[in-house]
């Protein structure tokens, strides 16, 4: 009898045994578990910030907003002035364009660079920022463009350092190409701004698939209120149409004469848009409208990169 009990004290005393090494081992894996929970979340939290730290840093500051109060601040510095909608984008450009807006545009990206990379901007520890951008001759380059994208339908807006001519040009680069089938309607409407001295008298054009109407819609308005000197007809000034975008079109207004004192305004179509002009300043009016959603409208030429020192996690749009 006694060594019945005894084996079964030895079975007791085994299976406690045995118990308590589950019961560690439960604990061990439970501590384990809220240790991974704690690094997972850790990692999403500084997934977050990191991405939020760069749009703070790349996105805010790049993109061009929709939204017609946010449109205010983000033009108070831009060679131009612009609104958007879900399919239409409208840009207000002045030409000749005024050598102070270029440069200080390039004022304002180098500016903005510079504060990212300076260690007292507020940065915590825990990141590490970088960025470039375009360097006009003030700030020791020699960019001749500014560009801006229009996604996805791949048309660069261009200012050039001439200061007389800008424009929407066609583009294809990584993961984007331009489609002419998405094109609704090109529109541009010129603004004198001195009348007192412009003489324009003749309007030009010559457009491929003006009488089309399986093209994209076409439409030219100029608006020369005031204009004493110009002799131009009430129809001459609307011209309204299609244009093939496959083809270069083209509009000129001009004087012509001995005694003529203003400069062409020339305007070209395609399967883009652009202006030029070198005379006393008017205001151009783009708009491109189109079959399919405007997602984003940026800067093309800024670079930016936010690490997150603990994770090595990096957001860069380079």
């Amino acid at each position: 009898m006694s060594l019945r009990i005894s084996r079964k004290g030895i079975l007791f005393t085994f299976m406690s045994l045995l118990l308590i090494l589950s019961l560690l081992s439960l604990v061990d894996s439970l501590n384990s578990q809220r240790s991974s929970l704690k690094a997972n979340a850790a990692l999403v939290y500084s997934l977050n910030s990191t991405s939020s730290r760069f749009d703070n840093v790349y996105s805010d500051f790049v993109f061009l907003d929709k939204d017609a109060n946010a449109r205010l601040v983000d033009q108070r510095n831009l060679p131009f002035s612009y609104s958007m909608d879900y399919n239409s984008l409208s840009i207000v450009q002045e030409l000749p364009l005024r050598i102070s807006v270029w440069n200080n545009y390039f004022d304002l990206v180098n500016a903005y660079v510079i504060f990212l990379k300076d260690s007292n901007t507020g940065f915590s520890s825990e990141f590490a920022v970088d960025a470039n951008t375009v360097k006009n001759a003030i700030w020791g380059g020699s960019v001749q463009d500014l560009n801006f994208v229009l996604l996805p339908q791949c048309l660069f807006y261009d200012v050039n350092s001439s200061l007389y001519s800008a424009g929407f040009y066609s583009a294809s680069f990584s993961g984007c190409s331009f489609d002419s089938s998405k094109i609704g309607k090109y529109s541009v409407i010129v603004s004198l701004k001195s009348p007192a001295v412009e003489d324009y008298n003749s309007i030009t054009y010559n457009i491929p698939g003006f009488s089309n109407p399986a093209n994209p819609a076409f439409e030219f308005l100029l608006l020369d209120n005031n204009c004493a000197k110009c002799s131009l007809s009430q129809a001459s000034k609307s011209i309204i149409g299609y244009f093939d975008p496959t083809q270069s079109g083209w509009i000129t207004v001009k004087c012509v004469g001995a005694l003529c004192h203003s400069k062409d305004i020339n305007i070209f179509v395609s399967s883009g848009l652009q202006a030029f002009h070198s005379g006393e300043r008017v205001d151009v009016n783009f708009t491109v409208k189109f079959k399919n959603f405007i997602d984003s409208f940026y800067f093309k030429d800024f670079n930016a990169s936010v690490t997150n020192n603990d994770f090595n996690i990096v957001y860069s749009n380079a």
